[in-house]
């Protein structure tokens, strides 16, 4: 889950380079929680989405 959870990552920080739609990038932050979530056994998306959302520019 943990070379998955970096795959995710990779392709959110793509996105973010070819400033890929934010609800395209959603998904693959969603993708990324679910593999963190089978790491640590609990995920939260509001939150770590709401972190991600209030301090990175997304989709501005």
């Amino acid at each position: 889950s943990l070379l998955k959870a970096l795959e995710e990552i990779q392709k959110v920080k793509f996105g973010i380079a070819t400033q890929l739609s934010s609800d395209l990038l959603a998904i693959d932050i969603r993708e990324t929680l679910y593999h963190f979530g089978m790491i640590t056994g609990e995920v939260t998306n509001d939150e770590l989405l709401g972190n991600i959302f209030a301090n990175f520019c997304i989709g501005k």
